[in-house]
């Protein structure tokens, strides 16, 4: 094992400090540093060599000046796994002693509560090794985070966080004197300086974030500091943006002028609390919190719909690792506490957090359907997604030779009840989006869906979430919470064939002249397949929902008790 500096290192250093040595091999203005490379868990101490390499490197490269201690673990800053303030760094080590036990408590990092949270969150198996860079200390005047894509806003633009002194509060969440959006630009030079002197700290950022952009491939999460004039980059990492994809505009509930600081952009659903995290199967919540959590708070978090903090920063570690892991955060308003209690809608794509009893229906469903996708993509606990491609065949002849062929192929048929409980607001308002209990057998789910009807094909797209419950009251309750009413009970009768990426329901409701069969499927082909092989022509397959369905089979929509309506 042997220290060595950056430059030279060209040994397993973890992914920080080989982007660290690439930058500074290209001209950026990375402070001197050297490295400890691969460094295992093991027991306390440091071999006798490497302390006497640490000695060397005090009292001759580093003699006088303080340093930064700071891992570089083998599972960090990696593009899908970030890892951002999971392992130990210490500032302004002055002598041999404080070094090597900064080097050894880094190590012990590996095996730290935050690190088993971290992987326990994103799934992580392999066992890390530990680097370690002891770099020269920069005192900065001014220094902060720079993310060359804006991680909360559809702006396009870069966004910026700083303050006076090392910048350590903008990375721990704790406040920002200055944040600023920086406009890209569609040509740039590279300076032939780094000082601030020669051009705006502004000016010399974007340049420098476009820079880094092209020399790694996508958007980049940069810290940054600026001493006697002089821009310094201490680490530039792939940008942790949120994993979960916003719903298209027209989808989007509208909640009012948003005046929040969006930490991490999504939708949560629930009610608030202040009373810390909540316990698995817990209705919905949205909790209240004084700052942003560490990484051992966030899984015990991991079931709550979304965070409230009152002060937090967007350029933070703990915002990244919430953007990670697809977790709406915003930094409350000031008078959040009156909401104590109340379920709310956290809108963290403007920036509101509204009562849902305040909302209009039609935002109200889109809110809580946006919240309740989140959840699914999060993999919260059971809440799953379910989407997929359904046609309706109405015509009776046409049922028939679908229903031929499939018996032709041996395809079993099985005939289930349904008892659907429908749920919705008092005034029944119509917009595709619907919630209910449904009870087949032994097993029983809160079903939300939107119904989107896609121009020119023989069949709609349905997102779904299911929530899966023991008991109907669970059902009841969640849905009840979320501000919904219960309708009248109906149970429909489906038979069901069951196919590879297809499946075929003949749904039969009481009181309605005749049945209609759908065909469901993950791949539109797969339907379209089916209708040629049984010699129906795609006209008789239609994407109806909701009221269009219901006038087909003649049922009035003010009698409907199937889903929200």
């Amino acid at each position: 094992m042997q220290l060595t500096a950056l430059g030279d290192c060209f040994a397993e250093l973890g992914p920080k400090a080989a982007r660290l040595r690439d930058l500074a091999a290209h001209g950026f203005p990375v402070p001197e540093a050297y490295v400890v490379p691969s460094l295992p868990a093991g027991p306390d101490g440091l071999p006798d060599q490497l302390v006497e390499d640490l000695r060397k490197l005090m009292d001759g490269p580093f003699a006088g000046v303080p340093v930064v201690v700071r891992s570089s673990a083998s599972d960090e800053d990696l593009p899908l796994a970030n890892a951002p303030g999971v392992y130990e760094s210490f500032l302004d080590r002055r002598t041999v002693e404080q070094v090597v036990t900064a080097v050894e408590l880094c190590r012990r990092s590996l095996d730290s509560a935050e690190a088993r949270a971290y992987r326990r969150l994103t799934g992580g198996t392999a066992e890390p090794v530990m680097s370690v860079l002891v770099q020269r200390m920069v005192a900065c005047d001014y220094a902060g985070v720079l993310y060359t894509r804006h991680p909360t806003a559809e702006t396009g633009t870069m966004l910026a966080e700083a303050t006076a002194g090392l910048g350590t509060a903008v990375v721990a969440g704790l406040g920002a004197t200055d944040r600023f959006a920086l406009q890209r630009r569609r040509a740039w030079t590279r300076p032939e300086s780094w000082s601030v002197g020669e051009t705006t700290l502004p000016e010399l950022l974007t340049v420098l974030g476009h820079l880094l952009e092209e020399h790694f491939g996508g958007p980049q999460d940069v810290e940054w500091g600026v001493a006697d004039g002089q821009l310094h980059v201490f680490q530039s990492r792939d940008a942790a943006l949120s994993r979960v994809p916003l719903p298209l505009p027209g989808a989007r509930p509208a909640t009012g002028p948003g005046d929040l600081l969006v930490v991490s952009p999504g939708y949560a659903v629930g009610r608030l609390s202040a009373d810390g995290p909540p316990a698995a199967g817990d209705p919905p919540t949205v909790v209240l919190l004084d700052d942003l959590p560490t990484t051992r708070a966030l899984e015990a978090l991991a079931p709550a719909s979304g965070l409230l903090v009152r002060r937090g920063t967007v350029c933070s570690h703990s915002a990244a690792l919430c953007r990670e892991l697809g977790l709406p955060v915003a930094v409350a308003p000031p008078d959040v506490d009156r909401l104590l209690g109340a379920p709310v809608l956290l809108d963290a794509v403007v920036g509101t957090v509204r009562a849902l009893a305040d909302l209009p229906p039609v935002d109200r469903k889109k809110g809580i359907f946006a919240a309740v996708r989140q959840l699914a993509a999060r993999r919260v606990g059971p809440v799953v997604r379910a989407d997929r491609y359904e046609g309706v065949v109405f015509d009776p002849v046409a049922q028939g030779r679908i229903l031929a062929h499939l018996a032709r192929g041996g395809a079993p048929v099985v005939t289930v009840r349904q008892r659907i409980l429908p749920y919705d607001d008092p005034d029944r308002t119509y917009c595709g989006i619907s919630a209910r209990i449904q009870l087949t057998g032994d097993s029983g789910r809160v079903q939300f869906k939107r119904a989107n009807v896609l121009p020119d094909r023989p069949y709609r797209f349905d997102e779904e979430v299911h929530v899966p419950i023991d008991r109907v009251t669970d059902g009841e309750r969640l849905l009840e919470l979320l501000g919904y009413r219960p309708f009248e009970p109906q149970e429909r009768s489906v038979e069901v064939v069951e196919l590879p990426g297809l499946r075929v329901c003949v749904n039969t409701w009481p009181g309605a002249p005749q049945s209609y069969l759908g065909i469901e499927t993950d791949d539109p082909a797969a339907l379209l397949a089916l209708l040629d092989a049984a010699g129906v022509p795609v006209a008789e397959c239609g994407p109806l929902d909701g009221k269009d369905l219901f006038d087909r089979m003649g049922v009035r929509l003010d009698r409907l008790t199937f889903g929200a309506r």
